[in-house]
């Protein structure tokens, strides 16, 4: 059984969660959310892989851990970045 991944993680004083998932057995789904508001998503199609000889859960469980290990590593890097939330309890995506 393939499962996903939750992760907080603070940065600049915001506190990111990061949650990926497997979506329908042919997707990665990784949502990151601030204060509850969804501030980026990814979403990788897999249904070739799926459908490969090579497939293994293990392999799609690999892939889910890189894809999460990666959104990480890119909100560290400051390539997603959410502003600070506002009064209201609101995230706001940045726009560079």
């Amino acid at each position: 059984m393939v499962t996903g991944f939750n992760t907080e993680i603070k940065h600049e004083g915001i506190v990111y969660h990061i949650q990926t998932e497997p979506r329908m057995g042919t997707n990665i789904e990784t949502a990151v959310l601030v204060q509850g508001a969804l501030v980026h998503k990814i979403k990788t199609p897999l249904e070739e892989f799926v459908k490969s000889p090579d497939f293994t859960d293990d392999k799609f469980q690999e892939l889910l851990k890189e894809q999460h290990r990666q959104v990480i590593e890119r909100i560290r890097a400051g390539e997603i970045k959410c502003t600070d939330p506002s009064a209201d309890g609101f995230a706001t995506p940045h726009k560079p």
